[in-house]
């Protein structure tokens, strides 16, 4: 397979190091991500088998599946995704033989355990009597109290004898109840992906085998982010004979301690468990020369220039006012296209490397009608993320389908009772609760999620008519029936991305995926990208426009007034911005700025840039 990638001499060593256990320690912007698809790329060129390649988020794992989306059959050499998700294959596949008739549903709200929690409260009179006399603080704090202490025992897999001997009796029966209430409700947490999956692989030896035969490789992304369960996970499928593992990670960066991750995993246990070699790289291709070097004079010392290898551009363009600020980026826009390559820029200048960023999206105004006057094609950026539902009858659509899919599920039953402002009862089916709704619109959603068939064949059907409904019904204003539909086709959406990667489809495994942010489209526009600096972080773009860099549009005037904390966030939101660029970053401000009220008033250059050049 040829190699298309530019790699330097130290990624060259370890893409094609023949070692078996690797553990790659690698800083900030120094490029792990393209260490580990191009090893995963070259490593399909020595095995026939499929390589197993994890990390810990949706976005991480769908930039992997980019980078490698022209190898022929890469679905069906790879298994590349997010460790829940492996886990929840796993058990799709396997669960029955520890016990798990169908694959339980995840409870992956948050609210959810809490209020399943106060249940097993409810059933535990020890810790009923105290918690019915505290007032709501203080239930709450009680509240997330024990359940951070639920997942610290199954994060840390604390021994059973460990866990009763050191651990006060009160909260051992708790733990229990909590347990058993998942159990009867065939749900479980997070957490319990982990336990469950060590339990298969420890229980049923073979079961590890059949996987070790099938994976002969196994890559893990942001390895520093382990927490005990998820590295017993690699140790229970390995059973430590199979040694063809790479982790890559940033030992300074772990971000997810307070779910109990620690570099100590990937820095201690891994290096001693499997006798890895270790690489360490400190060479930084995130940003350029020219970028850090406007970072560092924002805010000194967080670059790290020393090791940067890339020179970059950068220009600073005051112009007189908004439209000419806006003409000028155009101008530089088309010059960057037609000259089309760059030393410093992997492949062809195209439209998707470069990105505007402002601090307020009324920033963007004369940009995007200069977009459309030349044609060039542009897109907002959003915020992905967990599909969050705004209106009420939607809401109902949502509570009711998990009830649907798990009628055991008595925490959503209550909930949607609440939403429906319908007292507890004797109401233990949704139709029990369709027979005594009085709203139409109510009632027709309950119908609607009754009728869904198990394979999900008819969900957009039910969805379209449901829209047109709403649009049709005098029940609702016009604010409402906008909300409602954005809140159906977000639904549809997700539908939709489920569908296209799942051959066998069933709404129960839809909700699963949606639990656990599968079903999220992380990149479905092209063209330039718009995007305030708040929603562009984590991103990174070759080209970078930071536009409207005037004080009292950037820093906000409202910062400026408070001054403080509000002042210096600014400030951090600035260096940000700055570092969103990889390699040119372009700067403007207009000298005059049209106000909503019809005058125009000069402005200064932002504060954080004052001086700069």
């Amino acid at each position: 397979m040829e190699q298309k990638i530019k790699l330097s001499k130290k990624q060259e060593e370890i893409v094609f190091s023949e070692e078996e256990a690797i553990c790659v320690m690698a800083s900030a912007g120094s490029g792990k991500t393209r260490i580990l698809t191009e090893r995963i790329r070259y490593l399909l060129t020595k095995t026939r088998r499929k390589i197993l390649a994890l990390t810990f988020t949706n976005k991480a794992a769908e930039e992997m599946k980019n980078r490698l989306s022209e190898i022929p059959d890469i679905n069906n050499r790879t298994f590349i995704g997010t460790i829940h998700s492996f886990c929840q294959t796993v058990l799709e596949n396997h669960g029955n033989l520890i016990g798990l008739e169908k694959m339980p549903h995840i409870f992956e709200d948050n609210n959810d355990r809490l209020k399943l929690l106060e249940q097993a409260i409810e059933e535990t009179p020890i810790f009923w009597n105290q918690y019915k006399n505290k007032n709501n603080k203080e239930k709450q704090e009680l509240l997330y109290r024990v359940l951070e202490f639920i997942s610290k025992v199954k994060r840390e897999i604390i021994s059973e004898e460990n866990f009763l001997k050191n651990t006060d009796e009160k909260i051992v029966i708790l733990y229990n109840t909590y347990q058993n209430i998942l159990m009867s409700q065939n749900a479980i947490d997070f957490d319990d992906l982990f336990l469950l999956v060590c339990n298969l692989f420890n229980s049923y030896p073979k079961i590890g085998a059949l996987y070790r035969r099938s994976y002969e490789y196994i890559c893990i992304d942001e390895a520093q982010d382990l927490n005990n369960a998820q590295y017993q996970v690699l140790l229970s499928l390995t059973a430590k004979e199979h040694r063809k593992i790479m982790i890559v990670g940033h030992p300074d960066q772990a971000i997810f301690a307070f779910v109990g991750s620690t570099a100590d995993f990937m820095t201690k246990k891994f290096i001693d468990d499997f006798n890895a070699k270790i690489f360490k790289l400190q060479e930084n291709y995130r940003s350029s020369k020219k970028v850090l070097e406007v970072a560092e004079k924002i805010i000194p010392c967080l670059s790290n220039l020393k090791e940067t290898v890339i020179e970059g551009e950068f220009e600073l363009k005051r112009l007189p006012n908004e439209k000419l600020e806006a003409e000028w980026i155009i101008k530089k826009i088309k010059e960057l296209l037609v000259q089309k390559n760059y030393d410093d820029i992997e492949g062809e200048v195209t439209l998707e490397k470069i990105s505007i960023l402002a601090r307020n999206k009324y920033v963007f105004k004369n940009i995007e009608e200069e977009l459309k006057e030349k044609k060039i094609k542009y897109y907002y950026k959003m915020t992905p993320g967990a599909i969050k539902f705004e209106s009420k009858l939607i809401k109902i659509f949502d509570l009711a389908l998990k009830i649907k899919l798990n009628p055991k599920d008595v925490i959503h039953f209550e909930s949607i009772l609440n939403l429906l402002d319908i007292k507890k009862g004797e109401y233990f089916d949704l139709k029990n609760v369709i027979s005594i709704i009085e709203n139409d619109l109510e009632r027709e959603i309950l119908e609607l999620v009754n009728t869904l068939s198990e394979d999900g064949s008819n969900l957009i059907q039910k969805l379209n008519l449901l829209e047109e409904n709403i649009k049709k019904s005098n029940l609702i204003d016009d604010e409402e029936k906008q909300m409602i539909i954005n809140d159906i086709l977000e639904i549809k959406t997700h539908w939709n991305n489920y569908a296209k990667n799942s051959e066998r489809r069933t709404l129960n495994q839809f909700k699963n995926r949606m639990a656990l942010g599968q079903t999220n489209s992380l990149s479905q526009h092209s063209g330039i990208t718009l995007s305030t600096v708040h929603t562009m972080k984590g991103q990174e773009y070759d080209i970078v426009f930071l536009i409207g860099m005037d004080d009292g549009t950037f820093p906000d005037y409202r910062a400026i007034r408070k001054g403080g904390i509000e002042l210096e966030q600014e400030k951090n939101i600035t260096y940000v911005a700055v570092t969103r660029s990889k390699r040119f970053l372009y700067i403007t401000y207009p000298e005059n700025r049209n106000m909503p009220w019809g005058n125009s008033i000069s402005r200064n250059i932002s504060r954080f840039l004052n001086g700069i050049f």
